[in-house]
């Protein structure tokens, strides 16, 4: 047999062997379903996203997680090679809790808002909606004699 062949062989055999397979799946996906694919395409997670960068992504992981890596340590690393922008959520800690409690609190925010406008437009405690208030109108006021005068006058 040939060297090329021999080498080829044992090739095979070092890649399917059970110890190169053997990894924590658990650990693997915990990883994979928390970093970014960096391919550019739709942002999905490298264990959702179906380009050949995901396959290499997922194929690096695995290969981290078979070396004794735990997936917090995979995750680590990345984060460090591409910063927390490569995480699919940021961490809830420190200036990134902007980003979890930011909706929320302008959600209340404008939740309040709408409620002293609408205190603000509704009427006051008393009032009817719709109702006109009419003036008093004295009996010797000279418009009030002389429109009941022009009403008798019409029937």
């Amino acid at each position: 047999m040939s060297r090329v062949a021999v080498l080829g062989c044992l090739l095979v055999v070092a890649v399917l062997s059970p110890a190169a397979l053997a990894y924590d799946e658990a650990e693997y996906l915990k990883a994979a379903e928390r970093v970014l694919c960096d391919c550019g395409c739709h942002p999905q997670s490298v264990a959702a996203c179906a380009c050949g960068r995901a396959a290499e992504l997922r194929e690096e992981m695995r290969a981290m997680v078979a070396g004794g890596m735990s997936g917090d340590e995979v995750i680590a690393s990345y984060v460090a090679k591409h910063g927390e922008k490569i995480l699919i959520a940021p961490d809830a800690e420190g200036f990134n809790l902007v980003a979890w409690l930011g909706p929320l609190a302008m959600l209340l925010i404008g939740i309040v808002a709408i409620v002293l406008l609408v205190r603000r437009w509704s009427p006051k405690k008393g009032g009817v909606a719709g109702e006109v208030s009419r003036p008093e109108l004295s009996p010797d006021d000279p418009y009030v004699s002389k429109l009941r005068r022009e009403l008798e006058d019409m029937q």
